[in-house]
């Protein structure tokens, strides 16, 4: 089901041989993107932001996330496995990170890079852009693409208070490919594949906001690579060698709830969790929130810890991740903290690949190009909505009444979709209106 253009590449697909129509994803769905038809889950390709919702309460697993096939890493020469640290804290304590490298160079990358490299990168980026923009007194950060696209299509005035700069993974992308490049490696033999705890990062890669391509050139599911890491944990014994790490605690905790605002000074908020999301927006934009700083914003409950491609319950990740940063910063003993060299050949060159220039509104409620068809279809839109219940049931295949009189005058839907409308149901609609009413009356 389609509205006109398609704005974004999608993750989630539906298999419709599984699928039940139960609806519990239309029910979770936090911009009614998904619709049932002929007893199968559609998806609203405009109105979908990748958050997961539906994968997550889906009972027969009919939701599922496309990655790209492992097999085309082989494509290239240079393999680089790019890393987020919610990687490593799926696993063991006892598991060290050096085994985890080895693997995955067994498996077939030749090069581990971990997401959090460019850490301090971001943080001198981020320092820099608030300076350029000082007339703004809120940034939000981009670092989940599930609320940049959230706010796209849901909160498009609040597009502007968007930092348009990249993510770490894009950063930490470039850095790599840069490193090779300057070494003499073809840019063509290098091949930057990302290990993903969610379907938003796979959306973002494959259909970049700002509508350039990405420098990375695959994804794959955190999930499918634990599996095959853990499988060798047990049956490959072969001696790993240490490793030196470079990252601190600082870097290992920036995809954690807070990671990223605590760099920034008190006025800096921490919001994860949908609902938390969505709420603490809709004060934003209603400006029933007083503030001004960075607002990091992670649609995951425990940010990236909490993605649905995470194998490992997300407390228990978080707990690794937090040991694995104290480790890190006792072991390095307050002698290192990385800051980049601002004004170096690299420094520029990295810098100049990280702004974005546009993120554009997508508000899901446009009903048509032209304005005068646009007012026609809302009109008929509101005598649409004062026939049906307002029950707001679903049993339609609509999320609620005002979804499905919209659905009807967009030709995705028919009035008979409404059971309580149906003359067989006619009795079974005097029922829930005497229900409702003697509710109502004893309250």
């Amino acid at each position: 089901m389609n509205n006109n253009e398609s704005y974004f590449y999608h993750a989630l697909k539906v298999d419709a041989e599984i699928c039940i129509g139960c609806t519990h994803c239309m029910q979770s769905c936090p911009t009614e993107a998904i619709r049932v038809r002929n007893g199968v889950a559609v998806i609203i390709e405009n109105k979908c932001i990748d958050c997961g919702e539906c994968f997550k309460v889906c009972p027969v697993k009919a939701i599922y996330i496309k990655q790209d096939d492992f097999s085309l890493i082989f494509n290239y020469k240079y393999r680089i496995a790019l890393v987020p640290a919610v990687f490593i804290g799926q696993f063991p304590e006892e598991i060290r990170t050096s085994e985890i490298y080895a693997y995955l160079k067994k498996i077939g990358f030749t090069h581990i890079y971990e997401v959090e490299h460019g850490v301090g990168y971001m943080i001198s980026f981020f320092n820099d852009y608030f300076k350029k923009y000082s007339d703004k007194n809120v940034f939000v950060s981009s670092f989940c693409p599930a609320v940049v696209r959230l706010i796209q299509v849901r909160f498009p005035g609040l597009v502007e208070n968007i930092i348009h700069l990249k993510a770490p993974l894009d950063v930490s992308a470039i850095m790599i490919t840069q490193r090779l490049t300057e070494a003499g490696i073809q840019k063509e033999d290098i091949g930057v594949f990302y290990i993903t705890p969610c379907a938003a990062k796979i959306a973002a890669v494959k259909s970049p906001v700002e509508n350039t391509k990405s420098i990375i050139n695959g994804v794959i599911n955190m999930d499918f690579l634990y599996n095959k890491v853990q499988k060798m944990l047990h049956t490959d014994k072969s001696n790993v060698e240490p490793i030196n790490h470079s990252l601190t605690g600082r870097d290992v905790k920036w995809s954690l709830s807070g990671g990223e605002a605590s760099n920034f000074g008190e006025n800096a908020f921490a919001v994860d969790g949908l609902k938390n999301v969505i709420e603490f927006l809709e004060k934003l934009e209603n400006d029933e929130i007083d503030t001004s700083g960075l607002i990091e914003m992670r649609v995951c409950d425990q940010s990236c810890a909490g993605g649905i491609l995470n194998v490992n319950n997300r407390f228990v990740a978080v707990q690794r991740l937090l040991k694995r940063a104290n480790y890190l910063d006792q072991k390095l003993d307050g002698r290192y903290c990385f800051v980049p060299e601002i004004g170096t050949n690299f420094y520029s060159r990295v810098a100049k690949q990280m702004e974005i220039d546009e993120i554009k509104p997508r508000p899901i409620d446009k009903l048509a190009n032209n304005y005068k068809t646009a007012l026609l279809m809302k009109n008929e839109i509101e005598k649409i909505k004062a026939k049906l219940p307002s029950i707001d049931c679903g049993a339609c295949g609509s999320p609620n009444c005002a979804a499905l009189a919209e659905d009807i005058v967009k030709g995705f839907a028919s009035i008979d979709n409404c059971v309580f409308l149906d003359d067989e149901c006619k009795s079974i609609k005097r029922i829930n209106t005497e229900i409702w009413n003697n509710n109502k009356t004893n309250k």
